[in-house]
């Protein structure tokens, strides 16, 4: 047993020092809509509450059991008002105009300072007992993944309610709609949110060919034609992207917001 312990804080010991160079780790990721990509550090951590709880629910999607247990204390969470100690602490403290999270501000207060401490220790406990759980896919490391999950989200709503965390300011995912036209290979822009920058995007195809290339034509001129380049400017109605591929096919293509980390949409295209 003694060794088995050993050996098991060996491994977290080597996944903690091999966490801050670890650029993603491969599983079915978040959103409101699920797909298949990577996941890392950075985008765990711009997770909302929904995206967390959509991520967890989805590694434990074999586990019946715990999925349901996992839920349980989600709602159970949701349900339950915060502490009246810290309530009374609020009700001590004078906080400013909510600006939302500042994490390496330098006007920050004792308490603001040491919950971000809590917060990114909690995060990095659960982005590491995520890593356990992708590897060795056994209950036990996907309970811990569980039960830090849900302490994180538990301190979330103790920020949202200490004011650290404005859920008003944070990253959202902005709405895209495109239509696709097969005779001139393009995929243009019907409608899409105010303020979206393009290089804000990340343009995947799923042919897995060097050969595949598109490019962005801003305002449906020509602002931008440089292959695989994504322009400055903001997405707007009538930018399209062209795409060619010489072994011709069925081309589909992803959209991927970056600073959520989320899926815009996906069109395929008859070149």
């Amino acid at each position: 047993m003694k060794g088995r312990i050993i050996v098991g804080s060996l491994v977290a010991i080597f996944l903690i020092l091999l966490a801050p160079v670890t650029n993603a780790v491969q599983i079915k990721t978040v959103e409101k809509d699920l797909s298949t990509s990577f996941i890392s550090y950075d985008a765990l951590k711009n997770m909302d509450a929904d995206e967390l709880i959509v991520f967890i629910r989805t590694l434990a999607q074999n586990y019946p059991q715990l999925y349901e247990e996992f839920q349980h204390d989600v709602d159970e969470m949701k349900n339950t008002p915060v502490s009246s100690i810290v309530t009374k602490h609020v009700s001590d403290i004078q906080l400013n105009k909510n600006q939302g999270p500042q994490q390496k501000s330098d006007n920050q207060t004792l308490l603001e300072k040491i919950f971000w401490k809590v917060f990114n220790y909690r995060l990095f406990r659960l982005y590491i007992s995520t890593c356990l759980f992708i590897y060795f896919q056994s209950k036990f490391t996907l309970m811990r993944t569980m039960t830090w999950g849900i302490r994180l989200l538990r301190w979330v709503k103790i920020g949202i309610l200490l004011g650290f965390i404005d859920p008003s300011q944070q990253p959202q995912t902005p709405n895209i709609a495109c239509t696709t036209d097969s005779t001139t290979n393009r995929i243009t822009v019907a409608t899409a949110d105010a303020n979206i920058k393009w290089n804000d995007i990340i343009i995947t195809n799923d042919t897995g060919s060097s050969n595949c290339h598109w490019a962005i034509y801003d305002g449906g001129g020509v602002t931008n034609q440089t292959t695989n380049v994504m322009p400055t400017s903001n997405v707007t109605a009538g930018d399209y992207i062209f795409i060619w591929y010489p072994s011709g096919g069925n081309v589909k293509i992803t959209l991927r917001y970056v600073p959520t980390n989320s899926l815009l949409g996906s069109w395929t295209v008859n070149v």
